[in-house]
């Protein structure tokens, strides 16, 4: 072959490639891009309890065996994502869910699957499957844990192994301490895959806050009898003890707890982990009844210092958490209810950079 006849064979090939490509642009197959949007902006709506709105993106079939789509005793406060499995036609995307109780110290680890499908040049959701991974709540004044497995549930901490006292996060110098709040556990929160666990006890207007790391499997306990006491609890507590004997020998499975920060004149709103569990935000209304929030390091304790005071003033201004992702947060600025004398310009809606610590308005 002449090197003539060699240029124009290689010229003819990227042609044809190029013809290639460009017909494959033009065929419109499943995005996979697509379904993720769909779905994250499904739980988005439902966690704001916009359930009106969350039904749109299903399609009618779902619609039609699920009439009553309500959020039940508990709301969604978060969700990360957590995996996908993808066809020809179709997607499932998975999240894991932390679910919070309202009426009392009560938190769930679900994973929900998502089934994204196209129906014309729509995308819809078409199924929707959940399952509880973990349950975490409060007992005889214990922390516990129960997984999907179900059984015996696990000591994770009592109220009688919380700190005496501690330093308060706001002192830049820490030289005093102060007794922490523990008549009884406020919110409560798990990470996202189960492994963290944050945790408040509160005492009237005061709330400590700590993190603690689940260690991965318990170890099984010896008989109470190689302690040598149990003989004589037994006899001592009577028929108290059935009740609380597994609260007694249970060994906890926080293999650590680290101390958060110790608040006063407040009252908890909720705790949440950011996607990646590397900070803790912490919503809670201040002394004025103006709801506010504090961002913490979840491996330290440390506090993120935001500056939200200097420029929304926690007299006059609630902080309302809209969304995270990874470590970038929205929130939403509103006036207290009845104050005078707002600043509009301060009203609105604002992306806070937790490693940046830039808060700016949208």
């Amino acid at each position: 072959m002449s090197l003539t006849s060699l240029l124009i064979f290689i010229l003819m090939l990227f042609s044809a490639c190029s013809n290639t490509e460009y017909n494959e642009e033009d065929i419109e197959i499943f995005s996979l891009k697509k379904s993720f949007e769909l779905a994250e902006q499904y739980l988005g709506l439902i966690k704001n309890n916009n359930i009106e709105e969350a039904n749109k993106l299903c399609t009618q079939k779902l619609i039609d065996n699920n009439k009553k789509i309500l959020t039940g005793t508990s709301d969604i406060i978060a969700f990360a994502p957590d995996n996908v499995i993808e066809s020809s036609k179709s997607a499932f995307i998975t999240f894991n869910v932390i679910r919070n109780s309202q009426s009392e110290p009560k938190c769930d680890l679900d994973n929900y699957a998502i089934k994204v499908i196209k129906e014309g040049d729509n995308y819809k959701i078409d199924e929707i499957k959940a399952i509880n991974l973990k349950q975490v709540f409060v007992r005889n004044k214990s922390l516990r844990m129960i997984s999907e497995d179900g059984g015996k549930s696990d000591l994770i901490i009592s109220l009688n192994n919380i700190p005496k006292d501690a330093y308060l996060k706001e002192n830049e110098l820490m030289l005093y301490k102060e007794k922490v709040p523990s008549d009884k556990f406020g919110p409560i929160s798990l990470g996202y895959k189960g492994k963290k666990i944050a945790i408040s006890t509160i005492s009237e207007n005061r709330a400590f806050i700590s993190i603690a790391f689940i260690q991965e499997s318990k170890e099984a306990q010896g008989g109470a009898n190689s302690q040598g006491e149990s003989g004589g609890n037994t006899q001592q507590q009577g028929g108290n003890v059935e009740n609380n004997l597994e609260d007694l020998v249970d060994k906890p499975i926080a293999k650590k707890v680290i101390h958060v920060d110790l608040l006063n004149d407040v009252t908890l709103d909720n705790l949440v982990f950011t996607q990646e569990e590397r900070y803790l935000i912490v919503e809670y209304l201040n002394s004025n009844e103006v709801k506010r929030m504090k961002v913490y390091n979840s491996a330290s304790g440390d506090l993120v210092d935001l500056n939200f005071d200097e420029i929304i003033p926690s007299d006059k201004y609630n902080i309302e958490l809209i969304e995270f992702k990874k470590d970038q947060f929205k929130i939403k600025v509103i006036p207290k209810s009845g104050v005078k004398d707002i600043n509009e310009d301060i009203l609105g809606e604002y992306n806070v950079g937790i490693e940046s610590k830039v808060i700016k308005k949208i």
